[in-house]
């Protein structure tokens, strides 16, 4: 994975660790018992490892509508773990309970006893709120639970407790504080932990120009954060606790270190392994100077889902939304707006106001998303095209 002394080190750990990781699988899961062949007692080769099948994000919730809750993957029963979540797909996913990975993110920002964290994560049926939460509260900061959405609330309490960071979208962020600026409340933030969409070099730009330093970090519902930003911004530090590949998009094939490709993942755990998961996102590894694993951070996706406001938007949703309310043709519209994204739907056919409630319902029920309504003349949509992302 890299190079060096301590690198050497880090990536036989790696493979001790990743052994028995399938060892455990195998022993617990009768799923993976029947698909990993036995990696015998000592580590794993990278060309072991290469030889294992993926188990793609996209497949989750078909193998989850056979075999609930968690489509056979699990090692406990859902009773077993100490939260349980539900993401768009839909996906099911257990929870331990522990922070995720965020903890060591904070830590390495500096964040700690004295500070207080804006959580603007939800904290309803997905982790991410919950993560932060434990991670701050971990830390010996305090946490302002704020979720998202509410955004007159949230600088009402930004304008009492004076948050010295921040958790959530960068979108979400440029709103507060345009909304904090408007209703002339100081703005005390200092440390922006950002995840869940892109983050344009213009928001970047704008938020060290109120000097407030950015860590990004890269995490997914099923494996927690993943990677993280540290105050050298030279790439975000891959966390303990998993090992990371670069292959060519659609296939399991490795790719030479630096070179862009799909994101796989195998976090070492038992309870839920995750035998690489391929996580359908676009990134690179980069070498550094210590030896550590970085990622180059999010570059887009390998398969034909997109983010929309930090979630998950894939083609398929459109028919769900439109099973729902009879109309003839639709499709789904991604751009920006004031370096926010917006989503709309274009829908041919005459606006009725109970058609309207009826679409604005769907969709946030089968995407968890907001959206805007366009209706066009019929038979002015593309045919075949359920969604377009201008970004």
């Amino acid at each position: 994975m890299t190079t060096g002394g301590n690198a050497t080190a880090r990536n036989e750990a790696g493979m001790a660790a990743l052994a028995q990781t399938i060892r455990a699988a195998r022993a617990g899961v009768p799923w993976w018992a029947k698909r990993l062949p036995d990696p015998g007692p000592g580590p794993m080769t990278p060309e072991a490892l290469a030889r294992l099948p993926l188990l793609r994000k996209a497949d989750l919730p078909a193998l989850q509508a056979g075999e609930p809750p968690f489509g056979g993957l699990a090692a406990r029963p859902a009773s077993g773990f100490a939260r349980l979540f539900l993401s768009p797909g839909p996906i099911c996913e257990p929870g331990e309970g522990a922070d995720s990975g965020a903890a060591r993110a904070l830590q390495a920002a500096g964040f700690g006893a004295g500070d207080i964290l804006l959580n603007t994560f939800g904290y309803h049926l997905t982790p991410a709120g919950l993560m932060f939460d434990d991670a701050a509260r971990a830390a010996g900061a305090a946490v302002i639970p704020a979720g998202g959405g509410n955004t007159d609330q949230i600088v009402t309490a930004m304008r009492a407790y004076r948050p010295t960071a921040y958790a959530g979208t960068p979108d979400y962020l440029n709103i507060l504080l345009k909304a904090a600026d408007a209703a002339d409340v100081p703005v005390a933030l200092s440390r922006a932990f950002l995840t869940g969409a892109a983050l344009p070099a213009s928001l970047r730009a704008a938020f060290a120009a109120r000097r407030i330093e950015v860590f990004e970090l890269y995490g997914t519902a099923e494996l927690g954060i993943l990677a993280y930003e540290t105050p050298a911004h030279d790439g975000m530090v891959v966390n303990d606790g998993f090992w990371p590949e670069i292959v060519t998009p659609g296939t399991g094939d490795p790719l030479p270190e630096g070179e862009v490709g799909e994101l796989i993942v195998t976090p070492y755990r038992s309870g839920y392994p995750l035998i690489r998961f391929a996580t359908g996102d676009l990134t690179a590894i980069v070498p550094a100077p210590d030896g550590t694993a970085r990622l180059r951070g999010w570059l887009g996706r390998a398969d034909d889902a997109v983010k929309v406001k930090g979630m998950f938007l894939r083609p398929g949703m459109l028919a769900e939304v439109l099973a729902a309310v009879p109309i003839p043709r639709a499709r789904f519209v991604i751009d920006r707006l004031d370096e926010r994204d917006r989503l709309t739907l274009e829908v041919e056919g005459t606006e009725t106001p109970a058609q309207s409630t009826a679409l604005h319902d769907a969709v946030r029920r089968v995407t968890r998303l907001g959206c805007d309504l366009r209706w066009c003349p019929p038979g002015s949509l593309p045919q075949g095209s359920a969604m377009v992302d201008l970004r």
